[in-house]
């Protein structure tokens, strides 16, 4: 196995959309073969003794690193996504997690994606609050799944943040990366 310094390959662009604001970029991460590869062995192996049998990906970037992480897995792939992306007459049974940070300030969860029973990985790119993931683990609760294990490229949650999370521990490829000068956007 090939060591790699994935803060590297992540990008935080400051001041972006507005002044004081910041968004992450995994792009360099996900485009290079051996770095990508990496970052889902370290992400997925932790998650291996947990026995997932489904991973949630929060849009979009996060949903990139799910799909890798859920197949070596051998799990299914859950969208956590845009209601932006749905149209008015889709046919599949959807719960609205609250107001996020996104574009259209929704995420939506085809909610017979997930069975009573499930057992479940939550991955995103990036934890700053932990808000998106709390709000998905109280929808998995109500669907009767477990939140079996939470990954992410970055974590930089305060301590404050991890503990209001609880269990189950967070992965990450990267700790407190982002200084708290800037406030991100999803």
């Amino acid at each position: 196995m090939t060591e790699f310094n994935f803060a590297d390959f992540v990008d935080v662009i400051r001041d972006w959309p507005e002044q004081g604001q910041a968004v992450m970029d995994i792009s360099r991460l996900l485009e290079h073969p051996n770095v990508f590869h990496e970052a889902v062995v370290t992400l997925a192996k932790p998650l291996v003794e947990l026995q997932p049998n489904k991973v949630i990906g929060i849009e979009q970037r996060g949903l990139a690193i799910g799909s890798a992480i859920a197949y070596y897995l051998g799990c299914g792939i859950v969208p956590a996504r845009s209601i932006a992306y749905l149209p008015e007459d889709y046919g599949r049974p959807v719960e609205l997690l609250p107001t996020s940070r996104f574009a259209d300030s929704r995420l939506a969860l085809v909610s017979d994606s997930i069975d009573a029973g499930d057992r479940i990985a939550i991955v995103d790119d990036w934890l700053i609050k932990g808000t998106t993931v709390l709000a998905l683990m109280k929808m998995v609760e109500k669907l009767k799944a477990t939140v079996v294990g939470i990954a992410c490229v970055v974590n930089d949650m305060s301590e404050t943040r991890r503990k209001l999370l609880g269990r189950p521990e967070v992965h990450s490829l990267i700790q407190n990366l982002c200084v708290s000068d800037v406030e991100p956007v999803d």
